[in-house]
C-alpha cells in the first residue's frame, strides 16, 4: 500500500524528536512480509519501495528487520531493527500513515 513512513530513531539508535521525524517522512509502497527462515526461525521484514511492483528498484529506506506491526489510531507502528555502519543491529521504529493515490 502507498504510505508515508516516518523513521523514529536515528542511525545510532537514538529516538528522534517529533519535529525531526515529521520533517523527514518518505512516501512509497510499503511491503511487510515473511522473510526466509533463518536457523528454522521465520521472521518478517518491512521495506519501502519507490512504487508498487518495483522489487528491482532500491528501497527508499533501509529494510526494517524482525518487524512487528501494531495497528494504532491514525496509522500503524512497525518496530524492528536496522543495521549501522558496523553491521550491528539497532533499534528502529516507523510510524506509517496510508496515503491515497
Amino acid at each position: 500500500m502507498y504510505c508515508t513512513v516516518y523513521r523514529l530513531y536515528d542511525g545510532q539508535g537514538n529516538r528522534l524528536h517529533n519535529d525531526v521525524a515529521k520533517a523527514n517522512g518518505q512516501t512509497g509502497w510499503l511491503v511487510y512480509r515473511l522473510k526466509r527462515p533463518q536457523n528454522g526461525q521465520p521472521f518478517r521484514h518491512a521495506l519501502l519501495l519507490p512504487k508498487e511492483g518495483a522489487p528491482d528498484h532500491p528501497a527508499v529506506l533501509p529494510t526494517l528487520e524482525h518487524a512487528q506491526l501494531r495497528m494504532l489510531q491514525g496509522g500503524m507502528r512497525l518496530t524492528g531493527q536496522d543495521f549501522d555502519a558496523h553491521h550491528r543491529y539497532l533499534k528502529q521504529a516507523w510510524w506509517v500513515i496510508p496515503t491515497l493515490v
